[in-house]
């Protein structure tokens, strides 16, 4: 199976890198595999919060019964730009 896979630099100091590298060596891992490894571990364990559950429930229950106002892209940059 092939992934569409990204590429995103990172600029860690030299004190984290080093503490990385002990860690990676720990399991067995290349210092750039054990970062990827421990990245999507962190991001697969990602789950909502139960705030952020009741937060979206308003907003889907507010949007049914149309109390919600939408502005257009257009309107949003121009009301956001510095």
């Amino acid at each position: 199976m092939i992934e569409n896979k990204k590429r995103k630099e990172v600029t860690l100091d030299s004190h984290t890198i080093e503490l990385l590298k002990i860690q990676a060596e720990k399991e067995g891992r290349k210092l750039k595999n054990y970062m990827e490894h421990i990245l999507k571990d962190k991001a697969n364990s990602f789950e909502l919060s139960e705030a952020y559950k009741s937060m979206m429930d308003d907003m889907l229950d507010k949007h049914s019964k149309g109390e919600l106002k939408y502005v257009s892209e257009e309107e949003f940059r121009k009301r956001t730009a510095r």
